[in-house]
C-alpha cells in the first residue's frame, strides 16, 4: 500500500487544517502564517473559514519532500 492509499483510507478525499498540521507535526498558526504569506507548497481550497487539502496532492507533497531528504 502506497503512501496516497494510506492517506486516502485515514482521511478521507480532502484533509484539513487540523489533520495536515497534525500530519506535518507544526502548529496550526504556522500553516495559516504559510497560506496567508503565500509560501505554502500544497494546492488548498477555501469553504467559508476552513481550508481543505486534497489528500493525493499531500501525498505527492510529502513524496517529494522524502525524495529530496534521501
Amino acid at each position: 500500500m502506497n503512501l496516497t492509499e494510506l492517506l486516502l483510507q485515514k482521511y478521507g478525499v480532502f484533509m484539513d487544517l487540523d489533520e495536515l498540521a497534525t500530519l506535518l507535526k507544526i502548529k496550526k498558526q504556522t500553516l495559516y502564517q504559510q497560506i496567508y504569506l503565500g509560501k505554502l507548497d500544497i494546492s488548498h481550497v477555501k469553504r467559508g473559514k476552513k481550508y481543505l487539502f486534497p489528500t493525493p496532492v499531500v501525498a505527492a507533497y510529502l513524496d517529494q519532500q522524502l525524495s529530496l531528504t534521501a
